[in-house]
């Protein structure tokens, strides 16, 4: 609730929960937060976390909101009118507490300190350094490393849309033109932004900001002067110092130019960063990519399940054998985006069989890949200028696993794994890194212990002097003992006091003359000497030297490897694309999947099809083979629980799966390219935008009936049922006219309306179907068993006796359905014909 309430407010223009704090008298406030005040008047919609020594601290009302959502101890500063309410957060930890408001849905200003506080001479120089918001996090620890977090920005002009995404953690960066509303929510349901930008005036579209919100990202506005053709085509051309904007494909695409130079602004203005790893704009368009609409992905559960929004159950989860984050954030997108090229399809299939041709060096493969980090978000880190010690090292043993890789594929027969093993191996950065970087440095870079000695003449010689004097402090130790005879005197160290002799107190007597008092403790003196003072502050120095070289040093390292940023980037896609390929291979092998045959028929052949998730799950499964030629509508009927939404889903997800260029379940598969894939599968109520279930069936059967073509494959389940027998009845028989007449598309059409068999006897390309059931004695089996020709039994008052409906409702059930079927004459027709059928399956 909280993220909605803050969503609200500062997407629409409502008092914030910073209005006391923009109020306050500045007389009564302290220096420290003053500076808090400047920020906060900048930044209304924000709350501000200003870095005071080892914490950040919230103040009013930002410290209330976060004390509530953080769940952390609420105190004050001042008395009386100066009190403030207060809040704070240890520096080191700031990740952990900042990720938890950004999920929240708040946006999170950082004030830090731009000074060292020892150095700083009266206040201590504060700025705003970054604006973090739910689509902008590129932090390791608040990011889920196998999901992308995109940031998109919409604008329109009359019926047509644009959209800008940008994955800040990667440097992913697209463009598109989408030419209806219902296209662009297509593509917000596949990409699931974080946040999204729209230009203020948009706010009086209130089906657009309604619908937006309810997707459940961050909704930020932005005055429309940086979605302006003119501002925006600056902001581009600034941003990636060229002078025209054809190398992007972009200088005859203006609605592109102004969403895309707008939400570069939003990232500049609130990373305060130049954001260099941000290498180019890709323009996307369906022309060689299938467009899947939030139904479909939804209905068939290629990412998530229906029943807790979480991956088990699902195509991803079947497929998803990766062993890098890169790979298994680039498999959803090959999922959510199968291929329309024959060409590219052809390329992956022929990828997978060499890959299945030698298992041995696939493992061999898959068995590098796991020691290559996320190649992508470590090189954006570095271009940020947030990268730790750590993350370089990452990149070194990335590196490392590199020529292997191209000597294991590239002399496997397959262009695609050929042009991977093509690819530089950056042998130089890899060199460099080798010969700098300890094996395990520390996760900050201004402490030290981050660069091999012998890297750097001037290192070696300090670390050498910093060893040699710790050998020496151990000499002196040695030396004054003999002295002085106390055997038990030792030297030692505190950051405050620094070096020191420490003597027991029954030694005291024994103590020369020469020795200076320092400090005294509960059982000893401590004590120092000139030798001592002279030897500390060479020792002192030197490893202040050596942390300020190291710094250097590591800042030297990052510009190297950050000019090598597009070929980094690259080589990750390349990685990420291997990886993808290993897991789908592998998931064929162990799951038994074939290759399917491409034809330029809109035609539809699977012999002994699966389905693939089903199959995981279900002991048994029986396979149907399915044919529907060019035009052809397969009308299903058959009982509830025989599997038709299964058998439907399943020839979805095939298709699917051939065209995002892997192999598919079934003995064989013969598939015409699809240009869509439609499903309306399910029944459920859309309580955001209060519509009824039968309201959502009719609008996405509008959406289908709008949008389908004669190479589409549409899936139909049960539609009409969500009103009056007749109503449905009418609505279901229209549509499938429909479809056949004008449409002539691939389509599968389930039903429990028996009349629509009827379809069969006046259209030719109308075919009926149904799933196989045998009774035993009264009871109901279900063979899963597609058979052709109608049905004209439901069985429902089976299933609602299996769903625990008390006896005397079931039997009366029976009662009533007897009476109404009397006289009904198609069922009369059909009788002979069931019962044929009955005794055929005596086998089974």
């Amino acid at each position: 609730m909280a993220a909605e309430k803050k969503n609200e407010g500062g997407s629409n223009g409502e008092k914030t929960n910073s209005e006391s704090i923009l109020n306050l008298n500045p007389a009564i406030l302290t220096p420290g937060m003053k500076q808090y005040l400047q920020v906060k008047k900048q930044h209304p919609d924000c709350l501000v976390m200003l870095r005071m020594g080892d914490f950040y601290e919230m103040f009013y009302e930002d410290a209330i909101t976060a004390s509530k959502e953080l769940e952390i101890t609420l105190t004050a500063r001042g008395k009386g009118e100066k009190r403030a309410p207060l809040a704070g957060v240890p520096y080191h930890a700031v990740e952990t507490y900042l990720g938890k408001l950004v999920k929240k849905g708040y946006k999170v200003a950082i004030v830090e300190q731009l000074e060292d506080p020892k150095q700083a001479q009266g206040l201590v120089k504060r700025g705003l350094v970054r604006i973090v918001t739910p689509g902008t996090v590129i932090e390791p620890g608040m990011l889920n490393e196998k999901e992308n977090n995109y940031i998109l920005a919409l604008t329109c002009k009359q019926d047509q849309f644009a959209a800008a995404w940008c994955e800040l953690s990667t440097g992913e960066f697209c463009t598109t033109l989408l030419p209806s509303l219902a296209q662009l929510f297509n593509e917000i349901a596949r990409l699931n932004p974080s946040e999204v930008i729209i230009p203020e005036s948009l706010l009086v579209n209130t089906e657009l900001v309604q619908r937006t919100k309810n997707t459940g990202c961050f909704l930020s506005p932005l005055e429309d002067y940086y979605f302006s053709i003119d501002t925006a085509r600056r902001t581009v051309l600034d941003h990636f110092h060229i002078l025209n904007l054809d190398s992007f494909d972009l200088e005859e695409r203006p609605l592109n130019v102004a969403v895309s130079g707008a939400l570069l602004h939003y990232l500049t203005a609130t990373q305060k960063n130049s954001l260099t790893h941000l290498k180019k704009i890709a323009v996307r368009s369906n022309q060689h990519t299938l467009l899947l609409d939030a139904g479909t992905i939804r209905n068939l559960e290629l990412i998530k399940n229906i029943r807790d929004g979480s991956s088990r159950g699902t195509l991803l989860a079947v497929l998803d054998k990766t062993v890098t984050v890169m790979g298994a954030r680039l498999l959803k997108r090959w999922i959510k985006e199968p291929l329309l090229d024959a060409g590219a399809i052809e390329q992956r299939w022929q990828a997978l069989t060499a890959l299945n041709q030698n298992i041995i060096l696939r493992e061999e493969i898959r068995a590098v890949l796991e020691k290559v980090y996320d190649l992508e978000r470590i090189i954006s880190r570095i271009n940020y200028g947030n990268a730790t010690p750590r993350d370089l090292v990452s990149l070194q043993h990335s590196l490392e696993q590199m020529p292997q890789l191209k000597q294991k594929v590239g002399g496997m027969p397959s262009e695609l794994l050929q042009s991977i093993g093509a690819l530089s191996a950056l042998s130089e950065i890899t060199a460099m890194l080798q010969a700098a970087l300890r094996e395990d440095p520390p996760v900050t870079v201004r402490e030290g212990g981050i660069i091999k000695p012998d890297y750097h003449p001037e290192l070696q010689e300090l670390s050498a002097l910093k060893t040699n004097a710790r050998v020496y402090i151990q000499q002196l130790e040695e030396q004054e003992r003999q002295r002085t005879g106390i055997t038990t005197l030792k030297i030692g160290f505190t950051n405050v006091f620094g070096y020191f002799i420490e003597v027991t107190k029954k030694n005291i007597s024994l103590v020369p003359a020469q020795y200076i008092r320092k400090q005294t403790t509960a059982n000893s003196e401590r004590y120092i000497t000139e030798e001592l003072k002279t030897i500390e502050e060479k020792i002192l120095t030197a490893q202040e030297r050596i942390q300020e070289l190291e710094y250097s040093l590591f800042q030297n390292l990052v510009q190297a490897v950050a000019a090598k940023t597009e070929e980094i980037q690259a080589l990750a896609i390349n990685v990420a694309v291997l990886d993808v390929l290993c897991s789908l291979a592998a998931a064929a092998q162990e799951y038994n999947y074939v290759q399917p045959e491409l034809v330029p028929q809109p035609r539809l052949q699977i012999r002994k099809g699966r389905h693939p998730m089903v199959e995981q799950m279900q002991a048994g499964f029986i396979a149907n083979d399915i044919i529907v030629d060019p035009g052809t509508m397969m009308i299903i009927t058959g009982p509830n629980m025989s599997g038709k939404s299964t058998l439907m889903r399943q020839v979805a997800v095939i298709t699917l799966m051939a065209q995002m260029g892997s192999f598919v379940p079934a003995e064989q598969a013969v598939l015409g390219m699809v240009d869509r894939v439609f499903t309306r599968v399910g029944a459920y109520d859309d309580v955001s935008s209060g519509q009824s279930t039968f309201m959502v069936e009719m609008n996405e059967t509008a959406a289908i009936l709008n949008s389908a073509t004669e190479k589409s494959l549409i899936i139909l389940d049960e539609i009409g049922r969500g009103t009056s027998t007749f109503d449905g009845v009418a609505i279901a028989w229209s549509v499938a006219e429909h479809i056949h007449n004008t449409i002539k598309a691939r389509t599968m059409f389930s039903t429990h309306y028996h009349v629509m068999n009827k379809l069969a006897e006046k259209f030719p390309r109308i075919k009926n179907y149904n799933l196989a059931v045998k009774e035993v004695k009264g009871e109901v089996i279900f063979l899963r068993k597609l058979l052709e020709g109608g049905t004209d039994e439901s069985y429902g008052i089976h299933v609602a006796q299996l769903a625990g409906l008390p006896y005397e409702v079931v039997e009366r059930a029976r009662e009533i359905q007897a009476i109404l079927q009397k006289d009904d004459e198609m069922v009369r027709k059909l009788k002979a014909k069931r019962l044929e059928e009955q005794r055929s399956l005596e086998g089974f």
